[in-house]
């Protein structure tokens, strides 16, 4: 009703193409679906196997920028059962914090503002995702809120609305062998963040 659009109009919607039997002379190409409008970055969750996805969903389905209400996107992770393709979940990053700051405490995007000490707890533009070996810890970079969230296996924010605050533009982010620091690339700062995964807190910056 919102869009417009016709009943049943759909366009095709791969967000990610797993490739098997690369040895074969016809590999074989499969999809996972909807996850999201801008797919930012992947990676494999050692423990699980599942292929987990962040990026940006934008409400594109919605005609006119006053009908939006100044919400126009979400920041997602997608996750993706390797076994079944079509076995999907998406949770918004930021939806936790952000419904407790609104009136009713429930929507996330009941009002179109929250103070700004509520906007410092979101994630924006997220670019960067690593997982522990466990698979129960993942890292996620926020080039445009400058921080760093961790996710628990099911993709939910381990602590409600904690950030690790980095330089300007983090993006591509690596775990040490003993999994006791991140290296962040901050791509505007041109420097590298090292943060500490007990305090989860920068102890270095290498420019």
């Amino acid at each position: 009703n919102l869009s417009g659009r016709y009943t049943g109009w759909d366009v095709i919607d791969h967000d990610v193409a797993v490739i098997t039997n690369l040895n074969a002379t016809s590999p074989t190409v499969n999809y996972a679906d909807r996850l999201m409008n801008i797919n930012m970055a992947l990676a494999v969750n050692p423990a699980t196997g599942d292929i987990t996805v962040v990026g940006t969903d934008g409400t594109n389905q919605v005609r006119f920028e006053p009908v939006i209400g100044g919400t126009f996107l979400r920041v997602n992770i997608g996750i993706v059962d390797d076994a079944n393709l079509a076995n999907t979940d998406v949770t918004d990053l930021n939806a936790e914090h952000l419904a407790l700051a609104q009136p009713g405490g429930t929507d996330p995007y009941e009002t179109p503002s929250v103070p700004q000490t509520e906007r410092d707890k979101s994630i924006g533009d997220p670019r960067g995702i690593v997982w522990n070996a466990a698979g129960t810890r993942g890292y996620i970079t926020g080039m445009g809120s400058n921080n760093l969230v961790v996710v628990d296996q099911n993709g939910d924010r381990a602590t409600t609305g904690a950030t690790t605050e980095l330089r300007e533009g983090p993006t591509g982010v690596v775990l040490s062998a003993d999994e006791s620091r991140l290296f962040v690339v901050n791509r505007f700062d041109a420097s590298i963040s090292v943060v500490d995964t007990t305090s989860l807190t920068e102890v270095a910056n290498i420019t």
